[in-house]
C-alpha cells in the first residue's frame, strides 16, 4: 500500500514469519490475568523489549484488552533516539508488520494534531523506533484488521510535556484507549532491578505523579517511556480511575542473566 511504514525491527525483536509469529503470541496470551472488575477501560502499560523477554507480560494486558470495546488506541512511547525532542505523531496511512496492515487513525491524528501546540507531524521520527512498532502485532492478533491506532513518541519526557499531553487527551470527547509503551529499570542486578521497579510501581498505582519522577531523579531509574507512563497516570487520576499491576517480571526471568537486567510491567488503567 502507499503511504506504508515498513516494519524496523521484525525478524529481530519479534518473528518476520507470519506463522511463527502468530504461534508465538499464542503461546503468550495462554495464560490468566488477574480478574479486574471494571466498568471502563481507560488504557494499559506493556513492555517493548524482544518478545522472548517481555512478550508473556505484555500478553497479561493483552488478554483483558481483548475484551475492549473501544477499537481505537491511541499508543505512546518513548522515541529511544531522543531526537526530535518534540512529541512526534504519525498522522495518516498504514504500519506493516508480518502480520497485514494496520491503519493510522487519521481522524484521530488531526484532533490531536489541531488540539495540542506542542506534538507535531513527523513521520520520519518513526522509522527506526520500535516502542510503538512492537504492539502492532498483539493488537493484529486480537482484532485482525479491526481497530486502528495513532502513534506518539517522545523525545523530551519531562513532567511539563506529559501534563501538556494529559491535557490535550482530556479534552478529546471521545477518549481513544491509552496503550503506553514502556520497559522499566534498565541493567541493575536481577534483585536491585526488582527494588527500583517495585518503587515506581508504587506511585504509578497510587497515581501519584510528583513522586514519580522524584523517584525517578532519587534512586536513577532508567525506565525509558517514563513520560508515556505519566501522561496515563494524569489521565487515569481525571478520570477518577485505577491502575493495578498485572504481571511484573524481568529479563532475567527468561534467560538473559541475572547481571544487567531490564524490568517490565503489565499494568491496566480502569474505573
Amino acid at each position: 500500500m502507499d503511504n506504508t511504514r515498513d516494519p524496523y525491527v521484525a525478524g529481530a525483536f519479534y518473528p518476520d514469519d507470519y506463522k511463527q509469529l502468530k504461534n508465538d503470541i499464542t503461546s503468550y496470551m495462554d495464560i490468566e490475568p488477574p480478574v479486574i472488575n471494571y466498568k471502563r477501560l481507560i488504557g494499559a502499560i506493556v513492555p517493548h523489549a524482544g518478545y522472548i523477554y517481555s512478550g508473556r507480560t505484555a500478553a497479561y494486558a493483552y488478554n483483558i484488552i481483548k475484551n475492549c470495546k473501544k477499537r481505537d488506541f491511541l499508543i505512546i512511547g518513548p522515541n529511544h533516539s531522543g531526537y526530535p525532542s518534540y512529541p512526534a505523531i504519525y498522522p495518516d496511512g498504514y504500519w506493516n508488520t508480518p502480520m497485514g496492515y494496520a491503519r493510522v487513525n487519521s481522524a484521530l491524528s488531526g484532533k490531536i494534531l489541531l488540539k495540542s501546540n506542542i506534538i507535531r507531524d513527523d513521520k520520519e521520527a518513526h522509522m527506526i523506533e520500535h516502542s510503538i512498532e512492537v504492539q502492532i502485532p498483539f493488537l493484529q492478533y486480537i482484532f485482525n484488521s479491526n481497530f486502528s491506532f495513532s502513534p506518539i513518541i517522545l523525545g523530551n519526557q519531562g513532567q511539563p510535556v506529559a501534563r501538556n499531553i494529559a491535557e490535550t487527551i482530556e479534552t478529546l470527547e471521545e477518549k481513544p484507549f491509552l496503550l503506553i509503551s514502556s520497559d522499566l529499570n534498565h541493567y541493575n542486578q536481577y534483585d536491585k532491578n526488582n527494588e527500583l521497579d517495585s518503587i515506581i510501581i508504587k506511585d504509578i498505582e497510587e497515581l501519584n505523579v510528583r513522586k514519580y519522577y522524584e523517584d525517578l531523579k532519587k534512586y536513577g531509574i532508567s525506565a525509558c517511556g517514563y513520560g508515556a507512563i505519566a501522561i496515563l497516570m494524569m489521565v487515569t487520576r481525571q478520570m477518577k480511575g485505577k491502575i493495578a499491576l498485572l504481571n511484573h517480571s524481568n529479563s532475567g526471568d527468561y534467560g538473559s542473566g541475572h547481571s544487567r537486567v531490564v524490568g517490565y510491567a503489565s499494568m491496566i488503567a480502569y474505573k
